[in-house]
């Protein structure tokens, strides 16, 4: 024990260090979309973040932290998880924009009761399951995991270790209202599609009260409004890539 003394205390620094880069990218794993899943096992989503932490921390972009006492320990690993949550959250973000999108429009075409498989805590309609998977299927595609390793490493300069003061809360805000906002325009051709359906249903009835409207306009309504959405599905994640990029804002 004498012997390995020495080493022990070499290696102390660089444990709080790890401590420190795990308790950042915690939320930023987890909730990133693609390997942050629920249908990936959390053993394979524990081997990403600490493969993800030893690399960065072997880097030397991060500074040693300076933490004396067991007290600033823990301020600065609780600092660095809040700066972690608010990273992961505008990560999740950009799917979380495709699953209103197409719960909005599983709403307006008639398909909310068909359920999904459940990719996160609760199972979630067909056309959110088809536009979530096809995004994320986009995002891995383009690399966008490595660009977040390239973004974790360079904000280690614009936020310093335990500077919460540093993140742009204001700006994290604005994306959420801003991603609210391009989801229901992604899903508005499909509102309008089923307003003007409402309408038209509602003359044919008061022109012909006898005649079983719905069983004839419920069918047409869900073909019309698949055969749209296989038709405008492509346009619509080439805009939402570019989109949530910008929400995003750290990539």
């Amino acid at each position: 024990m004498e012997l390995i003394a020495p080493y022990l205390g070499q290696a102390s620094p660089w444990m709080v260090m790890f401590m420190t880069v795990i308790a950042r990218l915690s939320f930023v794993v987890f909730m990133m979309p693609g390997i942050g899943d629920q249908v990936i096992s959390s053993r394979t989503r524990l081997f990403v973040l600490l493969g993800m932490a030893a690399a960065i921390a072997s880097t030397g972009v991060v500074a040693a932290p300076s933490a004396p006492g067991i007290g600033d320990l823990v301020l600065l690993l609780g600092s660095e998880v809040v700066i972690g949550f608010g990273l992961g959250a505008l990560l999740r973000l950009s799917v979380w924009m495709l699953t209103i999108a197409g719960t909005v429009i599983a709403q307006s075409i008639g398909l909310a009761q068909f359920l999904g498989v459940a990719l996160e805590h609760e199972a979630q309609t067909v056309t959110s399951n088809m536009l979530s998977l096809a995004g994320t299927t986009i995002l891995l595609t383009a690399n966008y995991h490595v660009a977040v390793v390239d973004g974790l490493m360079r904000l280690y300069t614009e936020i310093p270790l335990g500077e919460v003061g540093q993140v742009s809360w204001p700006m994290i805000f604005d994306s959420f209202y801003s991603a609210m906002g391009f989801a229901l325009m992604l899903a508005w051709p499909f509102v309008a599609a089923n307003l003007l359906y409402n309408i038209c249903l509602g003359f044919i009835n008061k022109a012909l009260p006898s005649l079983m409207v719905a069983f004839v306009g419920a069918p047409f309504m869900v073909g019309a409004g698949v055969m749209l959405l296989a038709i405008s599905v492509s346009g619509m994640l080439i805009i939402w890539k570019d989109r949530a990029l910008q929400v995003i804002g750290w990539l």
